[in-house]
């Protein structure tokens, strides 16, 4: 994610030095300097920890030894960081007007404190942390007059940081306050000031970052959530169409942001461009979890529609997590009620404005624990059909992410890696030698099997010449940390940050990129959406066109099965999509591989053509 050496999280937190066990290293009688920090600290500490007594004393510590500390900018930085504890206090104790009054009284100091120092930057968090104060307390009216204070001070410092938190800070107490235009105004600005400020800071070294999820993330969603709004009221079909464009287009800013937070590569987004009008036959579906409810945005050439799931979004979240631990479960049939309920939130709304197009393929671009499961595997009650019997489907971590073209079959290099034997205490893959060889019999090319699939002989290999197609048939596991996935191979482990710089080469290589990495006998992190993000990430940060990947692991025999159908149908010209849907089709109406916990992990990420 984007750096900001400036973040005034980390001026506020950070700066205060501190361990948290400082009290114990320096005794407050010993320096008044130290005593005011390591109370700071302390209540912080405890508040984090939810262990509430005794912190007045320890704020109120603070705050007595504040004119101990230097600079008026040092004085005022640990009265807003006592404030800012003060107001979270007031959220989580029933006498929370004194804590208001104490932290507004705190603020107000600083506030004075910066302007005495002619320091605008202080002076805009302070008069912004106050404006907050009064949102939380329902006083728009001050609120607003404070924030916009902020705002003014944050352009005299030319500080983008404070600079979005205010304009998002404005953004809710004009929604808040009934005026929706203005509100929009202002998280459009603040949207493309974080915009700004990551692409500006992006190769800069730093010392914090931007939470992702606390910080980025709501911004984008609350305007997703206007927009959407605004596309509901009544109006012309053409400026309805416009605001949904508006609405998408942010929400694929939202995605290309979470990819760079979980990977930090900020050129994730660089090579790619593309919209749903430019790819007829295929329909692009973004189902949108909201606070208060799930919306489901599809995009196709014929224009942009949107419906609202019957289902709110913590009951939706529920029924993902038990479809997830269901549907491996091959020897039962537990998971069809759920995989029921899910295609009716999630699909059947959406159907009506796919029908009569042409649509062949759905793309998802799936957000939180929708990523963890296979929409392959929805069923429809009513006929008894999965969805792959339906439609071909795909994954995307974001369709401008995305770059769907045509293999081109008559210059295809295939490399393929293998690990058949057990090693490393993972079970044998005794399959695998006859899945590499029927990739071969399609697509022929190298091969380094058992003892030759090694780190230093793939980097031989991959420094010899470009592959179309990088086929690897190994156990593997994405984990919640990006640095912390890896792929096995005979005598290590090669992480896919490491992968991901060899297939990578190719990566900006655009007459001849990456056209496929196949994984088949990874997994990810049984219902971890942290995971699955990298799962759905891995294609684009190799560079590579598209993936096919797993989300657990599947069986030998049923994957060799699976992939030998998948390369032969490639090979006859079928689109990648088509030629999953057809390899998991052969085993859904096979009588030995029918149940989805042998197909649907099998997933095509990015480009489906």
């Amino acid at each position: 994610m984007c750096r900001s050496r400036a973040a005034f999280v980390a001026l506020v937190f950070a700066w205060m030095a501190g361990s948290a066990h400082a009290e114990e290293s320096a005794p407050a009688s010993e320096d008044a300097r130290l005593a005011a920090i390591e109370a700071a600290n302390a209540a912080r500490s405890a508040l984090e920890a939810g262990k509430l007594d005794g912190i007045d004393a320890l704020l109120e510590r603070a705050i007595a030894s504040n004119e101990a500390l230097a600079t008026p900018a040092a004085r005022a930085t640990l009265l807003m960081n006592v404030a800012r504890s003060y107001a979270r206090l007031a959220s989580l104790r029933a006498a929370s007007r004194g804590d208001r009054r104490r932290a507004a009284q705190l603020l107000e100091q600083a506030a004075a404190l910066a302007a005495s120092d002619a320091d605008a930057r202080m002076s805009s968090y302070a008069h912004g942390y106050l404006g907050a104060l009064y949102e939380d307390s329902g006083r728009l009216g001050e609120a607003r007059t404070l924030t916009r204070r902020a705002l003014f001070e944050a352009g005299r410092a030319r500080s983008a940081d404070a600079l979005y938190r205010w304009q998002w800070q404005l953004g809710r107490i004009e929604r808040a306050a009934g005026n929706p235009e203005a509100a929009l105004a202002s998280y459009r600005k603040a949207a493309a000031t974080l915009a700004a400020l990551c692409a500006e800071l992006a190769a800069q070294p730093g010392d914090a970052a931007f939470a992702f999820r606390s910080e980025m993330e709501p911004v984008y969603l609350e305007l997703v959530d206007l927009l959407l709004r605004r596309a509901a009221a009544p109006g012309e079909p053409a400026a309805r169409q416009s605001w949904l464009g508006e609405a998408r287009d942010a929400y694929e800013a939202l995605k290309a942001a979470e990819l760079r937070d979980y990977f930090g590569d900020e050129c994730l987004d660089a090579q790619r461009k593309v919209t749903p009008e430019q790819v007829p036959g295929a329909a692009v579906l973004y189902p949108i979890l909201l606070p208060d409810r799930v919306e489901l945005l599809v995009s196709s050439a014929a224009g942009i529609a949107v419906q609202r799931a019957p289902v709110d979004r913590a009951t939706l979240e529920s029924e993902v997590r038990s479809f997830r631990q269901l549907v491996t479960k091959r020897t039962t049939r537990q998971y069809q009620p759920a995989a029921g309920r899910l295609y009716d939130w999630l699909i059947r709304p959406v159907l009506p404005s796919l029908a009569g197009r042409g649509i062949a393929t759905l793309v998802v671009v799936p957000t939180g624990v929708l990523r963890t499961i296979p929409f392959t595997a929805l069923r429809d009650e009513q006929t008894g059909q999965f969805l792959i019997e339906q439609l071909a489907v795909a994954i995307a971590p974001g369709l401008t992410l995305t770059d769907p073209r045509p293999i081109r079959r008559d210059q295809v290099a295939l490399l393929a890696l293998g690990v058949t034997e057990a090693v490393q205490g993972y079970p044998a893959l005794p399959r695998v030698a006859d899945e590499i060889a029927t990739v071969q019999a399609t697509f022929p090319g190298v091969k380094l099997l058992d003892r030759d699939f090694s780190v230093e002989r793939l980097e031989a290999e991959m420094a010899k010449q470009p592959f179309d197609i990088v086929h690897v048939a190994s156990h593997g596991e994405f984990v919640s940390e990006a640095s912390q996935s890896f792929l096995l191979t005979h005598d290590g482990t090669l992480s896919m940050d490491r992968l991901a710089a060899l297939v990578g080469r190719t990566r900006f290589r655009a007459e001849r990129p990456l056209e496929l990495l196949a994984l088949t006998a990874c997994q990810t992190a049984a219902g971890d959406e942290r995971a699955a993000l990298g799962l759905a990430g891995v294609a684009l940060r190799a560079g590579a066109r598209s993936a096919l990947a797993t989300l657990w692991s599947v069986n030998d025999e049923s994957a060799m099965q699976l992939v030998t159908r998948f390369y032969r149908e490639l090979g006859e010209g079928t689109s990648r999509a088509q030629a999953l849907q057809r390899a998991q089709l052969e085993l859904l109406r096979g009588r030995v591989f029918e149940h989805p916990g042998y197909w649907s992990a099998f997933l095509l990420i990015s480009s489906w053509l």
